[in-house]
């Protein structure tokens, strides 16, 4: 009896031991789950901070620019030709480029000619750069004649397409998106270069990219060249013709935040309001590229 009682008391002190080791495994499991949210949620709430910082020197860069632009010595006052001026501003760095809208192409006025140069700057052949360029000015303009090789609402019906031409001028240059024909690939390339803000046919020499100015039609290297010297020693540009400029300003902290602020801007008449917002958005795309100029 005796052995049957100690055999007893040795399975329930096993039993009881088991428990003890499982219970012990369950806690483990629990602090560690835990501690991994907690550290989660550590680093979450400081990327947070990082990011709300980053934002905040990318707006004071918006505001920055403001005032170089308004700047009334031409040896110091900034200019809106993309290159790139940057800041160090408390516990981060803005990198800043201010690019003349009047220096791009103008969906809703730029002649055939300069829209196929771009396009095919992008890497259209002669003939769907011509495709394309008509689809566009179908698209844009409020009549239902098709172009050469263009397209309108039969176009889009045929391929699909149930919205069909606008019609009408483009109100954002995501619109090109709509218009047949055209694709993500082409659309990323051009986008930098296109506006609906200049209101101009003709493009500013002065201030437009480079890529842009040889992708104008019968633009030689030459005289590309030549603006371009012209321009790298500021003795050429004309800043009454800047009217409306979009501000990109690229800020990063050194805690690893990172914000991208867009800001299209319209000079105004007033003292009070130098400048009217068109539009303020982020970008999501790649951290800021060291600037090449000298901090301010």
């Amino acid at each position: 009896m005796n052995r049957v009682r100690l055999i007893r008391q040795r399975k329930e002190r096993g039993i009881a031991l088991l428990l003890v080791l499982w219970v012990l495994i369950l806690l483990g499991m629990i602090a560690a789950s835990f501690l991994r949210e907690s550290r989660l949620g550590t680093n979450l709430a400081r990327n947070m901070t990082e990011n709300a910082k980053a934002e905040a020197l990318a707006d004071a860069g918006v505001s920055r620019a403001m005032l170089g632009l308004l700047d009334p010595n031409p040896a110091t006052a900034w200019r809106a030709d993309g290159r790139p001026y940057q800041l160090t501003l408390g516990e981060g760095t803005v990198v800043i480029r201010i690019a003349d809208e009047g220096g791009k192409v103008d969906l809703n006025r730029a002649p055939a000619p300069i829209m196929r140069g771009l396009l095919q700057a992008a890497g259209l052949d002669q003939a769907d750069a011509r495709k394309l360029a008509d689809a566009i000015n179908d698209f844009r303009d409020a009549d239902h004649e098709l172009r050469p090789d263009g397209a309108e609402d039969p176009e889009y019906q045929a391929a699909g397409i149930e919205a069909g031409a606008k019609d009408a001028p483009f109100d954002d240059k995501e619109e090109l998106m709509q218009v047949l024909g055209m694709t993500r690939a082409i659309y990323d390339v051009i986008k930098p270069y296109v506006t609906v803000y200049s209101g101009r046919g003709r493009i500013n020499l002065m201030t437009a990219p480079e890529f842009l100015l040889r992708a104008i039609p019968n633009m030689t290297p030459q005289q590309v060249d030549k603006i371009l010297a012209e321009r790298a020693a500021g003795t050429s540009l004309d800043r009454g013709r800047v009217d409306v400029v979009t501000v990109r300003a690229e800020a990063t902290t050194g805690g690893g935040g990172a914000f991208i602020r867009e800001a299209v801007m319209k000079r105004g008449g007033d003292d009070k309001r130098p400048f009217e917002i068109l539009g303020w958005q982020q970008e999501w795309q790649s951290a800021p590229q060291p600037a090449e100029a000298p901090e301010q």
